[in-house]
Parts: structure tokens; C-alpha cells; sequence
């Protein structure tokens, strides 16, 4: 059997190939000790077999442990990448870990601060207008008490009492805003183009202007910031009609729903006793044509405002193609 290892036999070769693969597959222990068995074998055959001096078997060998050598550097080399290759994964994922809670923590920050900021409204803003709704209620009781067939000034104290009448809704639409301002703040749902209609209808109640509103196309869930954005428009711009287009004004509003955009048009015409038409304002409600538009463009929209024939025109487009729906 140990004849088939001598150089002159086809098996020879197999010894080599043998030590190549111990040196590459097996660890390093492992792979001596089975190598050595082999060693022992094929010196074996060398000696026994004709014509085999020491040199040549010493030659033998040491090519033998040369491509032993070889398989065991090449598993060396695999494994110490495959070791890199972890420690580069595992280097990864601690870095996403880490970016993750730094996102975390920036967010619990800002949910920190919108917190803070809904508490101190609560406590200033809310308190004020709700203080507000209590003096006037206060005089409008005052008033009615003061009011009799004898009083002369009759008329005046009626008219008293029905701006009082109106400051009353105002200040009690003011603190239903500010609450919902609070809600938006805390991360609540924010008004939107279902809340349109009505905004229209309490506007007109508390202002006495004549407003209207169509919805043109299907009308479709929209993103809370577009949502929030046709909303805020159509809040400052009804503002604006109710302030210089006098108490008898009207403004009408369409809602247009494309495949990809909405767009939201406001025109007012004003009253016959409104005052003559000034510079287009710039500031009402608190936002501005210059906080609309600012708004409108941080959403890749666009919005356009400038006086008309007869009264004032503010026309508002947003995209929606690339903007995610709300659930």
C-alpha cells in the first residue's frame, strides 16, 4: 500500500494535494496533526522503496511542508477577513445604532420644546382670551341691567350690547384657536380641508360677511401639511375679507382637486360701505401674505395675492403627487 506513495507512482502527487487542503480546511492544531501522520507514512515509503537517498527525501519533505505552509497561510488569510469583514458589520451597526438614538434624542427634544411651547399658550394666550370671555360677559350683563323703557340713551346701550355680543364670539373663536394651536403643538391632528366648510360658516356668523365655498374634482385624503396649508390660507384670507371688505363683503372660495396639485382660490368683492381699496395688506391674522407664501413654497407650492375689480384675489397651488397621504 505505501508503494503507491513513492515519487514513482501516480499516488504521490495525491500527498501534496492532501497537505493543501488539511493547511486550508482544518485549524491550525487540527491540520499538524494530520499532516504529521502523513509525513510519517510517505517517509516511510521513501525509505522502504529502491533508490530513495536521504536527499531525496529530504527534498521531498521539505516541498511537502512548503505546500502545507501555502494551505495553511491561504486559510489564515480567510479567516482573517472573514474577521474583518465582521468587525466591519458589527462597526456598522453600532454606528446606525448610534445614529438612531441620536435621532431619538433629537426628537424627544423637540417634543420637549413643543411641550413647553403649548404649555406657556396655555397659560398666557388661553388664560387671557378666557378671562377676556368672562369681562364680557360680566358687562353684557351690566348693560342689560342698565337698560329700561325710561332710559333715554336705550339705543345706545342696544348697540353696546351687540358689539359686546360680538367681542364675546370673537374672544370665544380666539380661545377655540388657541386650543387647537395647543393640539397641533402636542402632535394632535391638524385642521384641514374637512374643517373648510366649516371655517366659511362661522366665519361668516361671527363677521357678518356673505361667504361661500365649492369643492370642485374628488375630493381626497391630503397630507397634514398640505392640509394644514389650504386651511391656514383660507383662515387668513377670509381675515382679510372681513376687514376691508366691511361687514356686508362676500367672498367666495373653490377648492381643486387635480390629479397631482390642489388648488384653493379666494375672492372677495367688497361692500358698498367698505372704505375705498388701500396697498395690498401684507400682515392680517397674525401670518401674512409673506408667512402663506412662505408656506406654500416650503411645500413646492406657490401662492399669489393682488387686488381686483372688485374687491381682493388670493390663489393658493400645492402639489400633492409626491406627497405622502394621510391615513
Amino acid at each position: 500500500m505505501l508503494i503507491g506513495l513513492l515519487p514513482e507512482a501516480g499516488g504521490y502527487l495525491v500527498v501534496f494535494v492532501v497537505l493543501i487542503g488539511l493547511g486550508m480546511e482544518l485549524p491550525p492544531v487540527s491540520a499538524i496533526l494530520a499532516a504529521l501522520v502523513i509525513f510519517a507514512a510517505a517517509n516511510l515509503a521513501f525509505l522502504l522503496g529502491p533508490r530513495m537517498s536521504l536527499t531525496n527525501v529530504v527534498s521531498n519533505d521539505v516541498g511537502a511542508a512548503f505546500l502545507f505552509m501555502v494551505g495553511v497561510f491561504a486559510r489564515s488569510m480567510r479567516v482573517s477577513q472573514a474577521r474583518a469583514h465582521a468587525a466591519q458589520a458589527r462597526a456598522e451597526d453600532l454606528v446606525a445604532q448610534l445614529r438612531a438614538s441620536q435621532a431619538a434624542q433629537a426628537q424627544a427634544a423637540a417634543l420637549t420644546e413643543r411641550t413647553r411651547l403649548a404649555r406657556e399658550i396655555h397659560d398666557i394666550l388661553a388664560h387671557s382670551l378666557a378671562g377676556l370671555v368672562l369681562a364680557l360677559d360680566t358687562a353684557e350683563l351690566l348693560g342689560r341691567r342698565g337698560q329700561s323703557p325710561h332710559d333715554v340713551d336705550a339705543d345706545t346701550v342696544a348697540k353696546i350690547l351687540g358689539q359686546v355680543t360680538r367681542a364675546q364670539r370673537i374672544a370665544r373663536e380666539g380661545l377655540a384657536d388657541t386650543r387647537r394651536a395647543i393640539s397641533a403643538l402636542r402632535g394632535d391632528e391638524l385642521p384641514g380641508p374637512a374643517l373648510l366648510d366649516r371655517l366659511v360658516r362661522d366665519t361668516s356668523e361671527a363677521t357678518g360677511i356673505h361667504a361661500a365655498l365649492t369643492v370642485v374634482g374628488e375630493q381626497r385624503p391630503l397630507s397634514p401639511e398640505v392640509g394644514l396649508a389650504l386651511y391656514r390660507t383660507a383662515q387668513e384670507a377670509l381675515i382679510n375679507t372681513a376687514k376691508y371688505a366691511g361687514r356686508d363683503g362676500r367672498a367666495e372660495l373653490r377648492c381643486t382637486y387635480g390629479t397631482d396639485d390642489v388648488e384653493l382660490a379666494i375672492e372677495d368683492a367688497r361692500s358698498a360701505d367698505a372704505p375705498p381699496p388701500g396697498p395690498v395688506p401684507l400682515t392680517f391674522g397674525g401670518y401674512g401674505l409673506t408667512g402663506m407664501r412662505e408656506r406654500a413654497e416650503l411645500l413646492g407650492g406657490k401662492l399669489t395675492a393682488g387686488p381686483t375689480d372688485e374687491g381682493f384675489r388670493v390663489l393658493l397651488w400645492l402639489p400633492t403627487a409626491m406627497q405622502p397621504e394621510a391615513s
